[in-house]
């Protein structure tokens, strides 16, 4: 499976997660199957680009990993079929290491931020 993890900076692995998943960017695609690593523009609306992220994003990968996302975006994602999980922190080297430890969350409508 290949997932986008949100990051502010272009540094591999050691690239910090974004904070405001629609407005970071870059986009990090981790393919979990080859361990490969793209580091992406964020080509979405927000950056003056066609669609919502998690529409660019559904054309990269199969999940989504964030430190927070909205509640429109859960549902759009939920929509489009994205699998989405929260609670990322740090590098994307350590969200991974989270994700392969079972430590992040499967994102529901209540873990949409409010603004």
């Amino acid at each position: 499976m290949k997932y986008a993890i949100p990051v502010i900076d272009n540094n591999d692995r050691s690239s910090l997660v974004g904070e405001h998943f629609g407005r970071v960017p870059f986009y990090g695609i981790w393919d979990e199957e080859t361990d490969n690593l793209e580091i992406i523009p964020n080509e979405s609306n927000h950056f003056g680009g066609v669609g919502m992220p998690a529409e660019f994003l559904a054309t990269k990968a199969e999940a989504i990993i964030c430190r927070g996302i909205g509640r429109k975006a859960i549902e759009l994602c939920n929509q489009i079929g994205v699998a989405l999980f929260v609670e990322a922190t740090g590098t994307i080297q350590e969200t991974i290491d989270l994700l392969k430890d079972g430590k992040l969350k499967r994102a529901d409508q209540n873990d949409g931020c409010a603004h």
